[in-house]
């Protein structure tokens, strides 16, 4: 694409593509989060994290994975929406921590990755609403 650097390109797709999965999540999840909090109190049911903490933290999920992907794909508030994503991430590693899933914390680990890559090198995105609208940091 003629006048986007490469960075501002890579940025953009490594965006979209992390922001769809994100949504995607919290979409699959939202129509159910009751469900959804109940599936992960039996997932832990055999750890030392209290059942109402783990099902809150399963309703609450869902509405962060829609928001923050939504976000982090339309480029709104995009630093806070990836700050936020790779606190959402961190805490997920908590939770796979604490039930020994370490191939799943490994795969956590990558996406945190990719949320500090794109945070990292916010200053090369283009196409976000965060630009149309005037909100772009410096």
């Amino acid at each position: 694409m003629y006048g986007l650097s490469d960075a501002s390109l890579g940025h953009l797709v490594l965006r979209c593509v992390l922001g769809v999965n994100i949504a995607v999540h919290g979409l699959t999840r939202v129509g159910n989060p009751a469900a959804f909090a109940e599936g992960l109190v039996t997932g832990f049911s055999q750890t030392w994290l209290p059942a109402w903490s783990v099902r809150g933290f399963g309703f609450v999920l869902p509405f962060v994975e829609l928001l923050t992907g939504l976000a982090v794909l339309l480029g709104l508030r995009l630093r806070a929406a990836l700050v936020v994503g790779g606190l959402t991430m961190a805490a997920l590693t908590f939770g796979t921590g604490v039930q020994q899933k370490w191939e799943i914390a490994g795969l956590q680990l990558f996406y945190a990755f990719v949320y500090a890559w794109l945070l990292h090198h916010a200053s090369a995105a283009r196409f976000t609403l965060d630009g149309a609208l005037g909100n772009r940091r410096p």
